[in-house]
């Protein structure tokens, strides 16, 4: 990797760019930005530009000359009569002269970087150099604030243009990397580098470098992939980290190093404990970032620089700064995600947690999807297995890990000390928050088989007896629960009850009752404001994503955007949003919301998910998906290739099976059916289970991607089976897409369930299905061609085709010809944001370059003489030409040609 060639980073300041600058400021251009975003890159681009006309000076700037007087100059000095350094209008003087003869009438660039070290002297004259003319400047800094005050002159009086380096964005960096690694690479990894490196060029750039070597990244299927995700970093890019840290200050060391450490923290804590100068300072260094939120929060700017500080602070004073940070926090502003980390940090550094911190804590990394974290903190507890909620928490976070075997040997060893109670030798009833909580663990662990959905079902019902009886009870009376946040009953129900409603829902949702798990969640969302943003969200995106699928669509659709309007607000975990995200989407495009399912901004780009946890792929699958439904096979397979090939190194969310199905559609789309048998089906290797709407786009791709050209029975019937089980479980909004699938197929007959079907859901998509059986069953192709003209216009590209197509193909039966081409121009459009392939019928109806000149001359008004004259063809041969022309555009008079060329023209292009 050390001898790949990177490529400059697409959309960034161009050469042209910088000499432009250059040559409309005063005296020359500052470029800024933190270290390793491209400063030292964009200055030899520019002195590379400038050269050939330019006499250029490269002065050094170090922190080690500041103390020297003139010491940025040493370069020129040396030169010069120690008599000329006695005053610093006699070393201006001087250097005017000196530069001047050097420079043989061409013009005059100091080029300094890091001028933020520029002695004070030094500064003075190169100030004046600039502001005389005889020299322009080319300056870099990290921090424009720590500029000498004739420098900043500079730029407060306007002589310098300033040109900012910022982070990349995303998909500036993903193409870059690809540019560089010369093949697709997969969201997860492209993730993982932009999160780790905050998007700066050197550090992203060192990365994959280390991971390429480590082989930690590498080519599955001809896409660049991650085959580990434990952030290994190797020693040059430590080495750099450490190096650019040493030239902190004590209290800048402190404040970066907590936050390191803590992870995300409330700024009013950090400044409980650091100065504010000092937060400030490495905030304009880039090294820690303060958000606008409420409350606002501070972070490392980038996840390397985090896990290299933290791997580099001793034992001895990661405690003495956590005990310090403890003491001086208020109570008040230990936020969940707060005290996970802390207790994580204590395990970090050999304190000792209390059974309750450990237990609290364990509990909290647990929702917030860290459940490495919970892990380690449930095993840190002595004899944790004699605990019910140890083992629940334990057996919890095995299984969403997928340890489903090792998660049910832990729950069946602690049920066999119970059973050992009966001689009293064992734990005994467990109190009836403790049997909740192990309730709830032994049904998430039944749910990833369906062979023990029914157990599964039957432990939440226990549960919820219990915590609608004997806890609320033990509430009511005062009883303080162990695990409870805040030393009160009512946290711990809180929490339990949010955790069941959950549980339920899902439940519901993997037996297909969606109704079922609407209701819940519907109930539980009252009091809205009671409840944590985790749970907000993530059973908001449940309750859309059950609308959606019931034929609720308006509400979901409405409930979506409210939920994303708060997906970034910072207590909600990284994980926790993108799981939501992924489920918000799928609920969009499944309620045919798929403008809004495409515009779907991505969660917390910026925010580091638990160590080991790939990026959930559900967010990137539902695009992919979208784009097939729409027939956008050519665009769909573009997101589906790197995805697969992530997914067959890991798929925590079993989402390989309906990735390979929709891509083996998307081939057979483009007319490829040997690429498509290419696509097997994926199997899982993890006990995900991926749930309801991801089981019928597996079905609903296997069958469409077997259906061949000439529409078979087989493959109608098939989707009319389909709609009949989404029927059976009230999925109107699943039942709906098959069906009017099916009709579009040529199963007309199911137009009466189509619309009966559609009238029992709301929303646009259904509108259109409504509309669509209504004019199949009046036979009205006026109504047809509305019909697609309003797909059209909801993006439903493969509605509107299949519509359009099916009025073009009765053309020998249509009177009225304005809507055939109408019909002809619908089918075109969405053929071209398809990139569909024409099948051999459609390719012989198109006109030859020949017959469009003879068309276009014919339609301005040209006689078949003039045209045969200006062709040098005979007038019989133009009247052939002319009527191939008139079947092929399905015209009949000569006067039809100029409306129907605008379309023909477009399509030869």
């Amino acid at each position: 990797m050390s001898s790949r060639t990177w490529p400059q980073i697409g959309g960034r300041t161009t050469g042209e760019d910088l000499v432009r600058a250059l040559d409309e400021a005063r005296a020359g251009v500052l470029i800024t930005g933190a270290s390793g975003s491209g400063k030292s890159y964009l200055t030899s681009l520019l002195t590379k530009e400038i050269r050939d006309d330019a006499y250029i000076v490269v002065l050094r700037a170090s922190a080690g000359l500041t103390a020297s007087p003139y010491g940025a100059l040493n370069v020129l000095l040396r030169d010069l009569d120690s008599q000329f350094l006695s005053h610093p209008a006699l070393v201006l003087s001087a250097l005017t002269t000196l530069l001047a003869e050097r420079a043989e009438g061409k013009p005059v660039y100091l080029v300094i970087e890091n001028a933020a070290d520029v002695d004070e002297l030094a500064g003075v004259v190169i100030s004046q150099l600039a502001r005389n003319g005889t020299a322009g400047l080319i300056l870099t800094c990290s921090d424009p604030q720590r500029l000498g005050s004739e420098l900043a002159r500079l730029c407060t009086d306007g002589y310098l243009a300033r040109i900012e380096l910022g982070p990349l964005p995303l998909p500036e960096a993903v193409t870059w990397l690809e540019a560089s690694l010369g093949g697709r690479i997969s969201a997860s990894a492209a993730h993982e580098f932009w999160t780790a490196s905050g998007g700066n060029p050197h550090y992203l750039k060192m990365l994959a470098g280390e991971l390429v070597e480590s082989g930690s990244l590498a080519v599955r299927d001809g896409v660049w992939v991650l085959t580990a995700t434990d952030r290994p970093h190797g020693p040059a890019i430590t080495d750099l980290v450490v190096t650019r840290l040493g030239r902190l200050g004590p209290g800048e060391r402190m404040a970066v190093e907590i936050v390191s450490l803590a992870g995300t923290v409330p700024l009013e804590a950090l400044l409980a404990i650091a100065l504010p100068d000092d937060v400030d300072s490495l905030e304009r260094r880039g090294i820690l970032v303060v958000d606008h939120s409420l409350p606002r929060m501070v972070g490392v700017q980038n996840q390397l620089l985090r896990d290299v500080i933290r791997a580099n602070i001793p034992t001895g004073r990661s405690s003495d700064l956590r005990r310090r940070f403890c003491e001086a926090v208020d109570p008040a502003l230990m936020h969940p995600a707060l005290t996970a980390a802390l207790a994580g940090w204590a395990l970090e550094c050999g304190v000792p947690l209390s059974e309750r911190d450990a237990l609290q804590a364990a509990r909290i990394a647990n929702t917030r999807a860290d459940h490495p974290l919970a892990l380690r903190l449930v095993r840190s507890i002595p004899g944790h297995y004699l605990s019910a909620t140890a083992v629940a928490e334990e057996s919890s976070a095995l299984a969403a890990l997928g340890a489903v075997n090792e998660a049910r040997n832990v729950l069946r060893q602690y049920r066999d000390k119970i059973g050992e109670s009966a001689d009293g030798d064992g734990p005994g009833p467990l109190p009836p928050e403790e049997d909740v909580r192990f309730q709830l663990a032994e049904a998430a662990v039944l749910q990833s088989d369906p062979e023990t959905m029914d157990q599964a079902v039957e432990h939440l019902r226990h549960a919820r007896k219990a915590l609608d009886g004997e806890l609320l009870k033990a509430d009511l009376a005062g009883r303080s629960p162990l695990g409870s946040g805040d030393g009160s009953g009512g946290e711990t129900v809180r929490f339990l009850h949010e955790e069941l409603v959950l549980a339920e829902a899902r439940s519901a949702g993997l037996l297909g009752r969606y109704g079922e798990a609407a209701a819940q969640l519907e109930g539980a969302l009252q009091d809205f404001e009671t409840h944590g943003p985790d749970f907000r969200f993530t059973a908001g995106s449940l309750l859309c994503e059950a609308w959606a699928l019931t034929g609720r669509q308006s509400e979901a659709a409405d409930l979506a955007g409210q939920l994303l309007a708060d997906s970034r607000n910072p207590m909600v975990s990284a994980a926790a949003a993108w799981a939501a995200a992924g489920r918000l989407r799928f609920a969009l495009l499944l309620a045919g919301c798929w403008e809004d399912a495409a515009s779907m901004q991505q969660p917390h780009w910026d925010s580091p998910l638990p160590a080991g946890q790939p990026l959930p792929a559900c967010f990137d699958l539902a695009l992919a998906v979208l784009r097939c439904f729409q027939g956008r096979a050519h665009e769909g397979l573009e997101a589906l290739v790197p995805l697969i090939g992530q997914l067959r190194v890991r798929d925590d969310e079993g989402l390989l099976g309906a990735a390979t199905r929709a891509a083996a559609y998307a081939s057979a789309l483009q007319g490829e059916p040997e690429q498509a048998g290419k696509c097997p089906a994926g199997k899982r290797p993890g006990p995900a289970r991926p749930g309801r709407p991801l089981e019928f786009v597996t079905a609903f791709f296997t069958i469409l991607a077997a259906d061949s050209p000439d529409r078979p029975q087989a493959a109608i019937d098939l989707l009319m089976r389909l709609a009949d089980d989404e029927h059976a479980a009230g999925n109107y909004g699943l039942e709906v897409i098959a069906l009017s699938t099916a009709v579009r197929l040529g199963r007309t007959a199911a137009a009466p369930r189509l619309l009966e079907t559609a009238l029992r859901c709301d929303g646009d998509f259904a509108g259109l299905c409504a509309a669509y059986a209504n004019a199949v069953l009046a036979h009205d192709v006026a109504q047809q061609v509305a019909v697609a003209q309003l797909a059209q216009d909801l993006q439903h590209d493969r509605f509107a085709f299949d519509v359009a197509e099916a009025v073009i193909r009765r053309a020998h039966a249509l009177e009225d010809r304005a809507l055939l081409l109408q019909a002809r121009r619908i089918a075109e459009t969405c053929r071209h944001r398809m990139r569909a392939p024409e099948d051999t019928a459609q390719q012989e109806d198109r006109i030859t370059a020949r017959e469009l000149e003879i068309a276009t001359l014919a339609a301005r008004g040209q006689s078949n003489k003039a045209i045969a004259a200006r062709l040098h063809l005979s007038v019989r041969t133009v009247e052939g030409h002319l009527y191939q022309i008139y079947g092929k555009l399905k015209i009949v008079e000569r006067s039809e040609l100029p409306f129907a060329l605008g379309l023909a023209e477009g399509n030869q292009q």
